[in-house]
């Protein structure tokens, strides 16, 4: 199995495909790498290498009960060490979430790595508050299996409840006791300035699901507006917070469509 050491953590990944398009898929809060697999699967293999990291506290990576390991910067700093690690240049960086977060300040950081940028379900960069009561829930979902699996399946209802639903919930059961409440706690501390958002040039799609009850269309339209490399904000019908797993064929066929593109040239076409 894959494994990167990086300063603070172990990180596992997955890696599917030989060709020559890296592409790099950050996960959400409470996930692992196995929330890309539907998706993954239909991408095409001789076309593109794609990388799925578990981030720290997740999957198979290394576990930390260090809230600061959790911040959006810290886990951009890890997915920056996998990065550099595994020798990816211009690739295409997706990120679902609060891995959306992470993808943008990664981007924000090392725009001269990436070839494109995708943001699935991605939260406001103003921060995303959590009331107390949000907290003591998160906190209870760790040791009530059925309380997770319900918080989870409320989330996407266009996933079936099968065996695999099955594995994701066992995956959130398995992570670092920290990790169920740290990513709100981030989420919540993070902010991007409107003139940081603004210097964000390269190629950027945003995904997001209609019946998405996390993160509000108008966020998405925010982002849209700030971001000059955003020209299109695609809207999949009939899913929720997690259209990768929802509608995988729609998903996968979306992200073909944008990162398939000739980028080359693209910086100064949007500055002309």
């Amino acid at each position: 199995m894959p494994y990167l050491d990086t300063s603070h953590h172990r990180l596992y990944y997955q890696r599917s495909g030989d060709g020559p398009q890296p592409v790099v898929l950050l996960h959400g809060a409470f996930a692992s790498s196995r929330w890309w697999q539907p998706a993954l699967a239909l991408l095409p293999t001789e076309q593109f290498t794609v990388y799925a990291p578990d981030l720290p506290g997740c999957g198979r990576s290394d576990r930390s009960e260090e809230p600061a390991r959790y911040a959006v910067a810290a886990l951009a700093d890890a997915v920056a060490e996998l990065i550099d690690g595994l020798e990816l240049w211009n690739l295409h960086l997706v990120g679902h979430s609060l891995g959306a977060a992470v993808a943008l300040s990664y981007a924000l950081a090392h725009p001269g790595r990436l070839r494109s940028l995708t943001l699935v379900s991605a939260p406001s960069p103003q921060g995303t508050p959590t009331p107390p009561e949000g907290y003591a829930l998160l906190k209870q979902m760790r040791s009530d299996r059925g309380l997770l699996a319900q918080a989870l399946a409320s989330t996407m209802p266009a996933q079936a409840p099968d065996a695999f639903f099955q594995s994701l919930v066992e995956d959130a059961l398995g992570q670092a006791a920290t990790a169920f409440t740290a990513p709100a706690w981030a989420l919540e501390q993070w902010r991007v300035e409107l003139a940081d958002l603004q210097q964000v040039r390269l190629p950027t799609l945003l995904i997001w699901g209609d019946r998405d009850q996390i993160v509000e269309r108008a966020r998405q339209t925010e982002l849209l507006l700030s971001i000059p490399g955003a020209n299109h904000l695609e809207v999949l019908r009939g899913c929720g917070h997690s259209p990768m797993l929802e509608r995988p064929a729609a998903f996968a066929q979306v992200l073909l469509n944008f990162i398939d593109q000739d980028f080359e040239g693209y910086a100064a076409m949007r500055e002309a």
